[in-house]
């Protein structure tokens, strides 16, 4: 059993290595290509932002992931047991998270989507372990479920055109910090062995900001993803918080 532990957090810590290079990679990429294909990333107030939050988040990244992960990157190597607090490796994530919810040019939304799977693959894996403790598996594995949809909930910034676009712009910047933040809340929770990730706060975050975010730009152009995964996150959250409450008065 020690072993299968052994491995499983090696695989764990793996996948969120893996994540940060693909995802790393992909926006340096972008970066580059918009450089050297003449865009001004500083041409106007959106691009700044944009741009600016790129680089600010892919730097402080690689800043936080040097002088705090520094024992995760040499465990990649072999399966010896290695002291890393994972909530570093969580911490880094959102950082990383922040430049990857700005659209910018050349931006390629299949590798993203190839590294966040990665990472899905290491939360799928930390379940796992947490199956051990949980006096509730049916609850871990909702839970599970709800964490991805409900990060697939977070809304990348588009440049709109809108009336209103100013307002558009700073309600999705707003959103898009906070409920990475909240994500990374949910994700510390489920490495502490957490079954229960159904948090009202965080459900009421994704309506508070993704109903209006999705109303503004609805003339415009509807966004069908974060329609269905704003639509999702609160589905899984009723359903979860039902099954969580009906399951608490069953053990009474």
């Amino acid at each position: 059993m020690e072993r299968k532990r052994q491995i499983l957090d090696y695989l764990i810590n793996l996948s969120f290595i893996l994540y940060f290079l693909i995802l790393f990679t992909e926006r340096v990429i972008s970066v580059v290509l918009s450089l050297v294909n003449g865009f001004n990333p500083f041409g106007t107030i959106f691009d700044g932002y944009v741009y600016g939050l790129t680089f600010l988040s892919l730097t402080a990244f690689l800043v936080y992931l040097l002088v705090f992960c520094r024992p995760a990157l040499k465990g990649i190597f072999s399966l010896k047991e290695n002291d890393q607090p994972v909530h570093h490796l969580i911490f880094a994530s959102g950082i990383i998270l922040l430049s990857g919810m700005v659209h910018t040019e050349y931006t390629i939304p299949v590798v993203q989507f190839i590294s966040y799977g990665i990472l899905i693959i290491g939360l799928v894996l930390q379940t796992i372990l947490n199956l051990e403790k949980s006096q509730n598996k049916v609850l871990s594995w909702l839970s599970l479920i709800y964490l991805v949809v409900f990060s697939m909930a977070i809304p990348v910034m588009y440049r709109s055109a809108i009336e209103l676009h100013v307002a558009f712009h700073l309600l999705e910047g707003m959103a898009s910090f906070i409920l990475v933040i909240t994500f990374v809340y949910l994700l510390m929770l489920l490495f502490a062995s957490h079954n229960d990730l159904f948090s009202l706060l965080s459900v009421a975050l994704v309506i508070l900001f993704d109903v209006p975010i999705l109303i503004m730009r609805w003339e415009e152009e509807i966004n069908y993803f974060l329609l269905i995964f704003t639509i999702g996150t609160a589905a899984l959250f009723i359903a979860g918080f039902l099954y969580s409450l009906i399951s608490k008065r069953k053990k009474q």
